[in-house]
């Protein structure tokens, strides 16, 4: 079944700073073929019985709302073409090299407030009943696709984003649904061969939902709790030139290591704060 998620899809939430702070942002990379076709498995416990060893270090620590933090050490491995921050995302760890990046991480969440009052949608500590639109913050997407550095997306362009699978996914005891997809780039009018006929890039999206006060302390609530999610994504690349298209797609199963690499990471948000980072 396709489950296709079009721009019209409201809401951002609430924006958020860089490493360090609650539902803020950071970078990382991606991997996978894609296919117009959406599976969905549901209830499928990605964690595992083979527990990582719990870390006294993380290289790239980043919070997820007051559920706890990850390390995005596995990032730092994924294909560098290229790594900068721009005002909205942080694309990779190192310093851009003239080339487009070949990758980018983001975190966003809302309260219940936010979700009602700003972006008018019903707020659901469900995590199967997380409204598609904030799952699809258009904005991030905006940003994603007419960033010039990542991909420039012109007004006689569109995009939508599309699901591929979607599945409940359990770390340290916290659930959430993992969702990989890709943005379709086309022409709006099919005839106008000034650009691409498809430019495609992949993502994977962890959703999960971070309580309030679920912090070791009061003041954790103040680095995000709510309806959250944490993106990787890879570089859109014009679909009919072969060699980026593979390399792309090999990206993007690169990326769906690192990213489950990350996810292993997660601790609690008292044991994040006791790290020696």
């Amino acid at each position: 079944m396709k489950n296709i998620k079009r721009t019209l899809l409201i809401g951002i939430l609430a924006t958020a700073s860089i490493i360090g702070s609650g539902c803020s942002k950071s970078n990382t990379s991606t991997d996978s073929t894609f296919t117009n076709e959406s599976t969905a498995k549901e209830s499928k416990v990605e964690e595992t019985s083979k527990k990582q060893p719990k870390k006294n270090k993380f290289n790239y620590p980043i919070t997820l709302g007051t559920i706890g933090g990850i390390d995005l050490q596995a990032d730092s491995e994924f294909p560098k073409a290229g790594f900068f921050e721009t005002n909205d995302l942080v694309l990779g760890f190192e310093e851009n090299k003239g080339e487009l990046a070949s990758c980018f991480y983001q975190r966003e969440c809302t309260t219940k407030r936010a979700a009602e009052e700003t972006w008018h949608v019903e707020y659901s500590e469900d995590l199967k009943k997380i409204p598609d639109s904030m799952k699809g913050l258009k904005t991030l997407w905006d940003d994603f696709v007419t960033d010039g550095r990542m991909y420039k997306m012109y007004s006689d362009q569109q995009y939508e984003v599309v699901v591929d699978n979607t599945e409940k996914v359990t770390y340290n005891g916290v659930d959430f649904i993992k969702e990989e997809g890709h943005i379709d780039v086309t022409r709006k009018d099919p005839s106008n061969t000034r650009f691409p006929e498809l430019v495609r890039a992949g993502y994977i999206a962890y959703y999960y939902f971070s309580p309030e006060g679920a912090g070791a302390y009061p003041a954790d609530d103040n680095q995000g709790y709510g309806m959250g999610m944490a993106i990787w994504g890879v570089r859109p690349v014009d679909m009919s030139n072969e060699e980026e298209a593979k390399t792309m797609e090999e990206n993007y199963e690169k990326l769906k290591k690192s990213t489950k690499a990350s996810m292993e990471t997660l601790i609690s948000l008292d044991d994040y704060w006791k790290l020696d980072k």
